[in-house]
């Protein structure tokens, strides 16, 4: 299945400019992306689109809503994959709002007893 297919129309539609060349970091989401099993037909719109994760977040937009939108943009990308792929757009490229997704309890919630 071909995720990003559709991923380049959302891309145009939020009105990401495509990357000229790609860079090492963009390397890296990429690689992430294949090893996560997400696939897509445009490396540039899954670029774009992982940078826009990081914009939308970084602007105050809840992570949830950030995952909602793209399963809703992206017919081909179910829920999971979806909070997948906002999660290796966070990790590589604003790692400062990983946490912000991470549904793990923090190191001060007290062990059960």
């Amino acid at each position: 299945m071909k995720l990003l297919l559709t991923l380049a129309g959302f891309a145009a539609v939020i009105g990401l400019a495509a990357p000229a060349h790609a860079d090492s970091t963009d390397d890296a989401f990429i690689a992430s992306l294949k090893a996560a099993g997400i696939t897509y037909s445009d490396s540039d719109a899954a670029v774009g689109a992982g940078k826009w994760v990081c914009d939308k977040v970084n602007g105050g937009t809840d992570v949830s809503t950030v995952v909602k939108t793209l399963a809703t943009k992206n017919a081909s990308l179910n829920p999971d994959k979806a909070a997948k792929f906002a999660a290796i757009a966070q990790t590589t490229y604003c790692p400062d709002t990983a946490s912000d997704s991470s549904s793990s309890p923090s190191s001060d919630t007290p062990a059960p007893s």
